[in-house]
Formats: C-alpha cells, sequence, structure tokens
C-alpha cells in the first residue's frame, strides 16, 4: 500500500466518518423497526397468509447476504462514498414501495430492494469507519455506530405504531423516506472525496480464510441472533399477562442497555484480550436466555431482556474491531472484504435467529426451547472462544506501508 489507511478518504474526520456512518446504520434499521407493526397488517399481505408474511420479511436478509458478496468488491475498487450514495437511493426508492400498501408482490420486490441497499450500505458505512479511524479510536467509533442500530431497533416499532393510529400506514414509510434523504445530503455535505482503490481488492471469502476469522464470524453471528430470535416467540409466550405497550418496553429495555454498552465495551477493545470481552458476551447470552426461559413475571423478564442486550454489545463491539484487522491480516490486505463478511455474519444471524427459535417453540415449548438454545450457543461460543485471534498491531502495519 501506498497510503495510509487513516487518510484513504479525503477530507472525512473520524467524527465526520462517524456520524454519516452510524445516520445510515440507524436509517436502515428504522425502516426495520418500522415495519414490523405495519407490514404484517397491510391488507395485501393478510390476504397472502401467514407463510407469506414470513418470506416476506424473510426475503431482506436473503437479500442483505446476496449484496454483501459484491458490496465489499466494490467498496474497495471505489472507495465507500459512492456505494453509499446509491444505498441510500435505493432505500428510499424501496421505501416508497412500501408506503403504496400493495399488491403482495410489489411489496416482496420493495423487501427485497431494501435488503440489497441494506447490504451495500453496511459494508460501506462500516468501511468508512475503518478507513477514516486508527485502531486506538476504531473500537469507540465502532461501538457509537453499533449504538445507533440498537436506536433504530428501539424508535421504530412505537414509533410506528402511534404515525399509523394518527396518519395511516403510509406514514412511518414516508418518515423513513425523509429519513434517508437526510443523511444523503449529509453524507454529501461531511464526506467530500472518496479515493478509488485499486490495492485493496480482496473479498469476504479472503478474510474468511485469515486464521481465527471464523472464530469472529460465529460472534458476529450470535451477537445479532439473539435478539432477532426472541422476537418473534416472546410475544406469544407472554400472551394475555402483557399488553402491546409492555411488549415494547421490554425490548427497549435491551435496546437501551446495548446503547449504553456499546460505546463502553469500544473504549476497552484496544486495551482488553478480545476473549475477555467476548467470553462475558457468550456469559450473559447464556444467562439472558435461561432467565427468560425460566421467568414467571414481567420484571423477570425485564432482566433477561437487558442480558440480552448486553450479550449484544459484548459481542459485537469488538468483534467489529477485530474483523477489521483480520482484513489487515488477509492477502491482499483488505477492509471492503472485512466487512463484507462482517455483513454476511450479521445478516445470517437475522435470518437463523427467529427460525431456530420458531421451530424450537413450536416443538417443545418456550421454556425448553430457551434452555436448548442456551446450551447450543455456550457450546458454539465455546469453541469460537478457543480459535479466537489475540489484538493485532494494526497500526504498526498501517505506518510500515504509509
Amino acid at each position: 500500500m501506498t497510503t495510509n489507511v487513516t487518510s484513504r478518504v479525503s477530507g472525512a474526520t473520524p467524527a465526520r466518518a462517524t456520524t454519516v456512518a452510524g445516520g445510515i446504520l440507524f436509517t436502515d434499521m428504522l425502516l426495520q423497526g418500522l415495519a414490523i407493526p405495519v407490514l404484517p397488517l397491510l391488507p395485501a399481505v393478510v390476504e397472502q397468509g401467514a407463510a407469506a408474511t414470513g418470506i416476506l420479511f424473510a426475503s431482506y436478509a436473503v437479500a442483505m447476504v446476496i449484496a454483501t458478496l459484491f458490496a465489499g468488491h466494490l467498496v474497495d475498487r471505489r472507495g465507500p462514498k459512492g456505494p453509499l450514495v446509491i444505498g441510500l437511493i435505493v432505500l428510499a426508492i424501496a421505501t416508497l414501495l412500501f408506503a403504496t400498501g400493495g399488491p403482495y408482490w410489489l411489496l416482496l420486490v420493495a423487501r427485497f430492494v431494501q435488503g440489497i441497499a441494506g447490504g451495500v450500505a453496511w459494508v460501506a458505512a462500516l468501511s468508512l469507519i475503518a478507513a477514516t479511524t486508527g485502531f486506538d479510536k476504531r473500537g469507540q467509533m465502532m461501538g457509537i455506530a453499533m449504538s445507533t442500530v440498537t436506536l433504530g431497533v428501539l424508535v421504530g416499532p412505537p414509533l410506528s405504531g402511534f404515525l399509523v393510529d394518527a396518519f395511516g400506514p403510509a406514514s412511518p414509510f414516508l418518515l423513513a423516506t425523509f429519513v434517508a434523504i437526510v443523511n444523503l445530503v449529509l453524507l454529501v455535505a461531511l464526506i467530500p472525496g472518496s479515493p478509488r482503490q485499486t490495492d485493496d481488492t480482496a473479498g469476504p471469502f479472503t478474510v474468511l480464510r485469515v486464521s481465527g476469522s471464523a472464530a469472529i464470524v460465529a460472534a458476529i453471528t450470535i451477537g445479532a441472533a439473539v435478539l432477532a430470535a426472541v422476537q418473534p416467540v416472546l410475544p406469544g409466550h407472554l400472551g394475555a399477562q402483557a399488553t402491546s405497550t409492555i411488549i415494547g418496553v421490554l425490548f427497549g429495555v435491551a435496546a437501551l442497555v446495548s446503547i449504553i454498552a456499546n460505546p463502553i465495551v469500544g473504549r476497552f477493545v484496544a486495551s482488553a484480550p478480545p476473549r475477555v470481552l467476548i467470553g462475558i458476551g457468550i456469559v450473559a447470552v447464556v444467562a439472558a436466555l435461561l432467565v427468560l426461559g425460566w421467568s414467571t413475571s414481567i420484571w423477570q423478564i425485564a432482566i433477561g431482556m437487558g442480558l440480552l442486550g448486553l450479550s449484544s454489545a459484548m459481542l459485537l463491539a469488538p468483534a467489529t474491531t477485530l474483523i477489521s484487522e483480520q482484513g489487515f491480516r488477509s492477502n491482499p490486505p483488505t477492509l471492503g472484504g472485512s466487512f463484507a463478511l462482517y455483513n454476511l455474519a450479521y445478516a445470517a444471524g437475522l435470518a437463523i435467529g427467529p427460525l431456530l427459535t420458531g421451530f424450537g417453540v413450536q416443538q417443545t415449548g418456550f421454556t425448553t426451547a430457551m434452555v436448548i438454545a442456551a446450551v447450543v450457543l455456550a457450546v458454539l461460543g465455546g469453541i469460537a472462544l478457543t480459535k479466537l485471534p489475540g489484538r493485532q498491531n494494526v497500526t504498526a502495519y498501517e505506518d510500515s506501508h504509509a
């Protein structure tokens, strides 16, 4: 390499890059949250039945995986700004399609297109942070950006319910379109340059072949899956003992804990051993699932949800930084490939988590399913910990290639 990685994006400071990237990640997850209470109730979706509703929601993760396979290569060759502009424009168009309310095939297309836009935007946004931030601050900046993800999850569902009651089912998507346009303006204004990169073109599977990458992928997948896995099964388990407001508050507890914990954990990434941080995250996952499975009251479930939020932060904040290091260790070195791999792992968690818990609850009941999930994740997490790489000296690598 002939340039320092922290100056690849001309004129973009770490603060500006984190602001723009965090706003884009927030917008994508806000749309996710806004869609949850609206899409299943649209007449065009109701007419198709429960299976079609599941396909509609699952298509996002499928499209995200597909987009991620080429997004890393695109970011490496073109820089992060161009893909981000395209991703935001496509996201706005997809959101407007949701506002039409149907027919079903059009909503399915919109959901799939949203996943494509999300896949591109996630890879480019995280690469933008890594390309402008040195290792000593990268964990903190990644933690802040990841906090915006859980903020979108927290704000989306209750905001959507209010908007639908006050202004109709199209209003949440019109708001999300406006937010996407605001992000586009901020991107153009705050990120003045994005030079083409011809010396950083490896893809996600190049990074996956680096020793230790599979363990990091496992941590990311678990971190993404934990909250997504509980979403489809906890409301049914609570039944009549909890109103929609209480259910929203419970998920809000998990999101709030994750928002607070992400930047705090990020501060320790540069100094604490990764096995310690991720190990605590795995313990928190197991504890959360056991607490949820054996809970008999709302306050106990609130504790379990708080532990889930903590576990997500403990897993994702260090794993996000570690995956960028793996990119520097690959041959050839890559940033886009690192975060393409991150995005694949995250999307896999979003898809796998709800499917596994939904099937488990159907076959064995809620409590047994939570216990089984805790045991399985404990085993997988323990195996991942033994293969987890230590912190690498990325700063020395960058200085030697300046």
